[in-house]
């Protein structure tokens, strides 16, 4: 089972998402306890290998507008940001 490893301020992100939607928070711990136990580029979320300034990280949907940014290794997630598909990451 991989770890989870929040960068920069995702963990205030998460914690913002606890505290303002739970709906929005239990369909990100779904997803996130999935690509724990599984392959993360593959599963909920409609997983896209991201391009470009991006190469190198993936994307998964949490809802219609908000995505989870992440990279991930054969011991860790690293989760990069939270947040709508508009916002700057």
């Amino acid at each position: 089972m991989r770890s989870i490893v929040f960068e920069g301020n995702t963990w205030i992100k998460y914690e913002e998402l606890r505290n303002k939607d739970k709906i929005l928070h239990k369909n990100l711990c779904k997803i996130i306890q999935e690509m724990q136990r599984n392959n993360p580029s593959d599963g909920l979320g409609k997983p896209e290998q991201l391009k470009y300034n991006l190469n190198g990280f993936w994307s998964k949907r949490i809802s219609q507008k908000d995505r989870l940014i992440y990279k991930f290794d054969d011991n860790n997630i690293y989760i990069f940001a939270i947040g709508g598909h508009y916002d700057s990451y």
